[in-house]
């Protein structure tokens, strides 16, 4: 068996191009397509979920290559993964497996330039990999796996001295990839700010509080302002996605009754709601979903403006409960974005029993992983501390603030699935603490050589 996949690794060898020349590189495409084809064996279920269904609603407004009717729920990017995958879902599975390919190439070049090893920024990659979680991701019509690939190719150009280079055609490319990031999720537009901020800072003094790294907000500016600008064209409100309004009174769910009274057509379907998912024990932060599906969509038919008159309640109701909107970010959304989840169907598996074996690996795995996230957590103040001792601008401080940022502003937009924003940041986490282990932990002599 070792001696065929020598063979197969010796056949890859003629490949010339620069970014796959290695052999480990080869060895992880190679490896990446016959992990998820053996995985594939057991589960070969193209997961939807609700989230899915306004994906393939924009991808099949893009396919008749018309926006004039789209009510904004979602933004383009991973539609337009869909698009180009036919309006397939096993193609568009098939394109996510092979990004997921190389989103694993950029974890070993991030890992090779945060001066890991080869060989332990391999094994470190294999780990990062293996992971259940992200074959799942991959098989379900979700937008995760295409923001981990983004997130990969991105941290990839921040990690290799970013800030020490000046190349207007990094920045070019950055600014490209951060806007394309925009597309796929609007949230994500804070990162190119920090990053600038990053910059600035660096090299401080008020000449060149702008410098040429301001080309990376361009594009990340352009995607979001242009696709709000369609949407005001399309439903008459300059929104990212149409949802916005919705997703914010999302953080009102524990104190919904509070709000001001000429709001009361909204607040008594939503605590009605509200109770009666705690009474049967579903989802509490989906109340808002339930009354607007039960009663608001009726005063409000037209999805878009009713979204706003739900933002203008939450923003009202926010101001006058301020004690109660940050308990509850802190104590659920915050909380709930450093939580584990897994995203399949667990009767669905191709096999008997194969269901079980794979809940006990990801129970395993869970636990790690779970570990790992509280050990970045334990981390921020540390290397915040270090950081305003030092004033160096390193990986791992652009990553935990990065990261952390991430974490507060989800809390504060909305509370409900939190745990999935989380999910392209993991492999920044677990890398940040494997640094930190390197760098900062003495282990006996074998553990130190692989860490090396």
């Amino acid at each position: 068996m070792l001696d065929k996949f020598n063979v197969l690794l010796n056949k890859l060898d003629a490949i010339s191009i620069p970014f796959l020349k290695s052999k480990e590189v080869k060895f992880l495409v190679l490896f990446g397509f016959l992990y998820r084809f053996v995985l594939v064996l057991f589960y070969t279920t193209v997961t939807k979920y609700p989230d899915s269904g306004g994906f393939w609603e924009l991808a099949d407004y893009l396919m008749n290559f018309d926006l004039s009717e789209y009510t904004g729920e979602r933004s383009p990017g991973y539609p337009l993964l869909i698009f180009l995958g036919l309006g397939s879902n096993i193609l568009t599975v098939i394109y996510q497996f092979i990004l997921g390919v190389f989103t694993s190439v950029f974890w070993y070049k991030i890992a090779l330039n945060l001066n890991f090893k080869t060989q332990n920024a391999l094994w470190i990659t294999l780990f990062l990999e293996t992971f259940l979680h992200v074959f799942f991701y991959e098989t379900a019509i979700l937008m995760e796996s295409f923001s981990l690939f983004f997130f990969g190719v991105i941290f990839y150009y921040l990690t290799d001295s970013y800030f020490e280079k000046k190349s207007l055609k990094n920045e070019i490319v950055l600014s490209l990839l951060f806007g394309y990031l925009v597309l796929i999720k609007p949230f994500f537009a804070y990162i190119p700010f920090l990053i600038y901020a990053f910059s600035v800072i660096k090299n401080f003094s008020w000449r060149t509080f702008v410098n040429q790294k301001i080309v990376i907000l361009i594009f990340p500016l352009v995607a979001y302002f242009g696709w709000s600008y369609v949407n005001k064209l399309n439903t008459g409100y300059f929104v990212s996605t149409s949802f916005l309004g919705l997703n914010i009174s999302q953080n009102c769910v524990y104190f919904a009754e509070k709000g001001p009274k000429e709001y009361k057509w909204i607040m008594e379907p939503y605590v009605k709601a509200r109770e009666a998912r705690i009474v049967s024990g579903e989802d509490v932060a989906m109340s808002v979903w339930q009354a607007h599906y039960d009663e608001l969509r009726y005063r409000y038919p037209y999805f878009p403006e009713c979204s706003y008159h739900l933002g203008e309640y939450a923003k009202a109701t926010i101001k006058n409960n301020l004690d109660d909107y940050f308990y509850q970010v802190i104590t659920k959304s915050w909380f709930d974005f450093w939580k584990v989840r897994i995203y399949w169907r667990y009767d669905e598996f191709n096999f008997k029993y194969a269901n079980i074996l794979f809940l006990v690996i990801w129970k395993i795995q869970g636990f790690i992983l779970y570990i790992l996230k509280f050990s970045f957590l334990l981390l921020v103040p540390f290397y915040t501390f270090l950081f305003f001792k030092q004033r160096k601008i390193t990986p791992e401080i652009v990553i935990v603030a990065v990261v952390f940022a991430g974490s507060v502003l989800q809390g504060l937009v909305t509370y409900g699935t939190n745990v999935k924003y989380s999910f392209p940041y993991e492999f920044l986490m677990i890398l940040t603490v494997f640094l930190f282990v390197k760098h900062f932990v003495k282990l006996p002599k074998d553990w130190n050589k692989f860490l090396q």
